[in-house]
């Protein structure tokens, strides 16, 4: 994941995602949280709204079921 944080952070999108797909989805997570966690704790409360698990959960899994089948359509093309 962290070749392709590096790509996407080079603009480099296409060999970001080749390198791992659920890295560039966990990056763009990453970077859409960040300002929205800034503004929430200057504000002493949540902007927009509040986290909720459910969708937490949901995001979590979709991570890891791309990771999991590119790893696996990389295992299978050797």
């Amino acid at each position: 994941m962290t070749t392709a944080w590096a790509h996407l952070m080079h603009g480099e999108l296409p060999r970001a995602f080749q390198a791992n797909s659920g890295g560039v989805l966990l990056a763009v997570l990453a970077m859409a949280a960040a300002p929205w966690l800034m503004i929430s704790a200057a504000r002493g409360r949540w902007f927009i709204w509040r986290p909720n698990g459910n969708v937490m959960g949901y995001v979590s899994a979709v991570i890891i079921a791309v990771t999991l089948v590119q790893w696996g359509f990389r295992l299978l093309g050797k």
